[in-house]
């Protein structure tokens, strides 16, 4: 599989699946499972996905920083073409947000979800990613014990005990304990607002109910910041029913008639 070599020695893992106007995958910097997802793009689509530096198949070295994060995804799209969307997922959302912000002609539209745009701590934001003193306990439980604080990062998150165990499990292997607090540090510094207020209606806010660490009310509170935004609705998330978010995809991704 191709190899993105960066300036500072950093190889990042990337694939490219599929035919058609193109797609990035910004995931989390915990590998959220989106074979699925992949799968029903490729189709009729051309599907670009990579994992950022630290973490998986790519060099394990930092730094973990949003700006490096989105450095590498213009790098990554200069490589294999400009795309008609990027989905964000968690922090992804704020690099994928950045880069369509500063090259638009790399990336076109964004879709993000399952991320909070604002710092924390702001008056009356809801959900656990909302809260000032539940993220500094997080980061404290994840540099004592990784895999309880792997264990709480995924509760809340509407999944099943066992499929939080495997996934424990599985991070743990893939995602060093090193990456994960400096991926989670420069995500809860990060403030994208003003960079998704630019966009316009170049953006959906793609939202779902049963998360706790990112809920409805989360996404409904940024209306009045992004009037020109198209916000949608779905049963739930991009792992759980990846047809949801690829059926988004597809549609804004279309090209242009008439």
């Amino acid at each position: 599989m191709p190899q993105l070599a960066r300036p500072d020695g950093v190889e990042l893992y990337w694939e490219e699946a599929g035919d058609g106007p193109g797609v990035l995958l910004c995931n989390t910097f915990n590998l959220n499972p989106l074979d699925g997802l992949v799968s029903r793009l490729a189709a009729s689509r051309r599907v670009v996905t990579y994992e950022v530096r630290g973490v998986g198949r790519s060099t394990l070295s930092g730094p973990y920083d949003v700006g490096t994060g989105v450095e590498d995804a213009e790098a990554l799209l200069e490589e294999a073409g400009p795309v008609e969307v990027a989905l964000g997922i968690g922090d992804g959302a704020h690099r994928a947000l950045r880069l369509a912000d500063a090259r638009p002609d790399l990336v076109e539209r964004v879709v993000f979800t399952s991320t909070a745009l604002g710092r924390p701590g702001e008056a009356n934001a809801p959900g656990f990613s909302g809260s000032t003193e539940v993220l500094f306990a997080l980061m404290s439980l994840m540099r004592r014990d990784y895999r309880s604080g792997l264990r709480q990062m995924l509760a809340g998150s509407a999944h099943d005990e066992d499929f939080e165990r495997e996934r424990v499990e599985e991070l743990a292997a893939t995602v060093p304990q090193e990456a994960s607090l400096g991926y989670l540090e420069a995500w809860i510094s990060a403030g994208s607002v003003d960079t998704a207020r630019r966009l316009g209606d170049r953006l959906t806010v793609l939202a779902y109910p049963g998360n706790a660490w990112f809920p409805v009310e989360m996404y409904e509170a940024l209306r009045d910041a992004l009037t020109h935004a198209c916000f949608e609705l779905v049963e739930d998330g991009p792992m759980t029913r990846p047809d949801l978010t690829a059926d988004v995809l597809l549609r804004v991704s279309a090209p242009a008639t008439g």
